[in-house]
């Protein structure tokens, strides 16, 4: 088996049900052939760097997953074949892999998701606090002998 890595992006201006749709048959396609689907990031809608096919937002979706190149095709051809896909792009991670690893690293990931503490609420806002009194400039007299006034001070620099 290989390790790979595939991004598809679905058509942006599709409902979240035909979304959800498409990344089912993606992922049922990877079963089917062989493949052991590791992971399933879903990345959401973000704006394209140009207009394809008529749209400019996207629907992201990555899966790592392990296979035999079959399976990789298989994948392809249905990604060219399925309307809501825009583009698509799948690298091989790693040549070999065990499916004994694979179950591990499946295993440790569940492990750390069920681990991971809910996210706290979000703590209500503070009020305002009120600016803080604007301290007055000291006196000649108050700073002592050192401070001088701008204006000397501006006089005293023009002699030097």
């Amino acid at each position: 088996m290989r390790r790979y890595e595939s991004v598809w992006v679905i058509h942006g201006d599709l409902p979240d049900e035909e979304v959800k749709s498409a990344i089912d048959k993606f992922s049922r396609i990877i079963a089917a052939h062989g493949g052991m689907l590791v992971g399933l990031e879903e990345w959401g809608r973000r704006k394209l760097a140009y207009k394809i096919q008529g749209t400019f937002r996207g629907y992201y979706v990555l899966a790592d997953f392990a296979g035999v190149p079959a399976t990789v095709k298989e994948l392809e051809r249905n990604y060219r074949i399925d309307d809501r896909i825009i583009r698509y792009h799948t690298v091989v991670k790693s040549l070999k892999v065990t499916p004994e690893a694979l179950q591990a690293e499946i295993a440790a990931k569940a492990e750390v998701a069920s681990k991971a503490p809910a996210p706290a609420p979000a703590p209500a806002p503070e009020p305002a606090a009120a600016p803080p009194e604007e301290a007055a400039a000291p006196t000649p007299e108050e700073a002592g002998p050192q401070a001088a006034p701008p204006e000397e001070a501006a006089s005293l620099a023009k002699e030097d």
